[in-house]
């Protein structure tokens, strides 16, 4: 079996024990390490917002052979709220069809744009113990740039440890050879930058490298990072129970 295969066979029995324990016992057995059990912990009352970035009029980036981020960042998120819902986590999601989240009534995109990046924040600034997870897609002028980068909120201390965990289980997982490493965000990230709950922003990949963006476009892939991105919050949370 080629090692692409076999990291694949692994990744999907492994989230099959996964949520297999989790529907038997109620906890959740990432190794021997890494035990959470929520409904008897703080855990039990996260909420996880699954942030679909872009959507509807706002594509987002655009690949050379014309992939629209909106559609890659959407698929992604609903693998990934898929798992976490089969896993026990609370989740809400910001979008979870080709729309953008912008009030009615308004009249140029730019309008549309700031209604849609504030009404994702009210969200997350609304829900009691809400954490974000935002799925968004990089990209870069030349063509070689490749691998994930986490962003993390400056409001709340809480977001560079979930990022920092994110990152290297990505990192671990899919790209040994990732030397990418955790950002805040700045003022271009309005998202992020205003959030004072726990946020991060997963850029997934280069969308303006073709062969990876073959990758983020292929759903086994997504469902690879979707994984990664859960193994990270599963790491997340047992440093919470050890503080």
């Amino acid at each position: 079996m080629q090692l692409s295969n076999l990291k694949r066979w692994f990744v999907g029995i492994t989230a099959g024990v996964l949520i297999f324990t989790a529907a038997v016992s109620g906890t959740y057995r990432l190794n021997e390490k890494a035990v959470v059990s929520l409904g008897t912990s703080e855990t039990s009352e996260m909420i996880f917002i699954i942030d679909a970035g872009h959507g509807g009029m706002d594509g987002g980036a655009v690949a050379e052979d014309g992939t629209v981020e909106k559609d890659i960042n959407l698929s992604t998120a609903m693998k990934l709220k898929t798992l976490m819902n089969a896993l026990g986590f609370k989740t809400l999601t910001t979008r979870t069809e080709d729309i953008m989240t912008c009030d009615e009534g308004l009249s140029t995109l730019r309008e549309k744009k700031v209604s849609d990046i504030r009404n994702r924040l009210r969200l997350l600034e609304s829900t009691e113990n809400g954490i974000l997870i935002s799925i968004h897609q990089n990209s870069y002028s030349g063509s070689t740039s490749k691998g994930s980068q986490v962003f993390y909120s400056r409001g709340s201390e809480q977001s560079a440890v979930l990022a920092e965990f994110i990152q290297s289980s990505l990192v671990s997982m899919l790209q040994t050879d990732n030397h990418r490493t955790i950002k805040k965000a700045g003022t271009s990230i309005y998202l992020l930058y205003h959030a004072t709950r726990p946020a991060v922003m997963v850029e997934c990949g280069f969308m303006t490298n073709p062969g990876e963006c073959e990758k983020l476009k292929d759903a086994e892939y997504q469902g690879e990072l979707s994984f990664g991105i859960i193994c990270g919050v599963f790491d997340y949370l047992k440093n919470l129970e050890e503080v």
